[in-house]
């Protein structure tokens, strides 16, 4: 047996999920991506085969990784993850849910809360994998009966981001009441509709609070200001790169309307305003 045989579902773990949602489910159905949705929505009603993620090399790279992810989360933060590979399922009115946990965290010996390790590329910012995951980390708290979570996130090969959430019991209710709608879906056979884009307020990170400054007199005036200058410093840089183009290559200075460009030995072109 090679190693890429002990990684990913098994072919029983592959039938039961189509019984049930599970945390990866939850990011589909709250992405709004109709073709996602859809193509789950047939999964889940057996008309077509789940998706092979065999040769998919970030999945199989973050499957890998998991044990390496828990390890450093735990060196990075003085908690334990135990119950690696559980199973929590629990069942709502209307629909069942399930969850696979990379893990549990714990303060000593008591769990506090639920382990999610990804492994992606490092074009993502912080705020996307966080509302990418925010989902399947709402969903599992649901399953395992937490109120907290922890997203463990190798980024490339050279970065590692964790955020910790704290379950919000609005997304959480939008969250059941939309799985909830697509599961009638599956046993009905009516295609899911996926949610209009920003149908739902997402929940930040815990130590991340946004406020709204619009009703500062300072705010806005500062922000008038930096806009002001901002668009003013884009001007400049434009002019000094278009005053640079109009120096002859053979000229050692040239000069006019206030400003002044002269060539060091070195070729470097040097600039002054009248004045200086």
């Amino acid at each position: 047996m090679s190693l890429l045989d002990t990684l990913g579902l098994s072919a029983g773990a592959k039938v039961a999920r189509r019984r049930s949602i599970g945390g990866s489910d939850a990011n589909t159905i709250m992405s709004g991506n109709a073709a996602r949705i859809i193509r789950l929505w047939r999964e889940k009603r057996g008309e077509v085969e789940g998706e092979d993620l065999s040769d998919n090399l970030a999945v199989q790279m973050g499957s890998f990784t998991e044990p390496l992810n828990a390890s450093w989360f735990e060196k990075a933060t003085g908690y334990a993850v135990r119950g690696i590979g559980e199973v929590a399922v629990r069942v709502w009115p209307g629909h069942p849910m399930a969850a696979t946990l990379d893990g549990v965290v714990c303060n000593g010996i008591a769990p506090i809360g639920i382990f999610e390790a990804k492994h992606c590329g490092v074009r993502n910012t912080d705020a996307e994998l966080f509302t990418r995951y925010v989902p399947q980390l709402t969903h599992n708290c649901l399953c395992a009966g937490e109120r907290r979570a922890w997203l463990s996130v190798f980024k490339g090969n050279g970065d590692w981001v964790m955020f910790e959430y704290a379950l919000d019991d609005d997304y959480a209710e939008t969250l059941v009441e939309t799985e909830a709608e697509f599961w009638r879906c599956v046993e009905s056979g009516e295609p899911p509709v996926p949610l209009p884009p920003d149908a739902v307020k997402l929940p930040k990170p815990v130590g991340v609070v946004e406020i709204d400054m619009s009703t500062s007199n300072a705010w806005a005036e500062h922000a008038g200001n930096y806009i002001e200058t901002m668009l003013a410093a884009d001007r400049h840089e434009t002019a000094r790169k278009e005053l640079k183009l109009l120096v002859p290559e053979d000229v050692s200075k040239a000069f006019g309307h206030g400003v002044t460009i002269t060539r060091t030995k070195a070729g470097a072109l040097r600039f002054a305003t009248q004045g200086e």
